[in-house]
């Protein structure tokens, strides 16, 4: 979806994706912490994402240092599998 609405608005509109993986907020909080701290295992950074972390990629993306990217997507998922 994110390339084609890059091709479809393209020149004018840029179109990026930030795909979040696990991050600890609001929602987190009715997660059994057991469970996913042992899912986390296989993560390659082995823990959840913190809100903060997101600010660099869609700072990234509204700036124009990525004056030339569209259609991309950027996993922010810690490695997970």
């Amino acid at each position: 979806m994110t390339e084609g609405f890059a091709h479809t608005f393209g020149p004018k509109v840029r179109v990026n994706c930030i795909m979040c993986g696990a991050f600890l907020t609001d929602i987190s909080k009715a997660w059994d912490m057991a469970v996913f701290k042992e899912a986390a295992k296989t993560f390659a950074l082995r823990r959840g994402g913190e809100p903060h972390e997101i600010i660099g990629a869609a700072l990234y993306f509204a700036s124009q240092a990525s004056s030339f990217c569209t259609g991309a997507i950027l996993r922010l998922d810690g490695g997970a599998p």
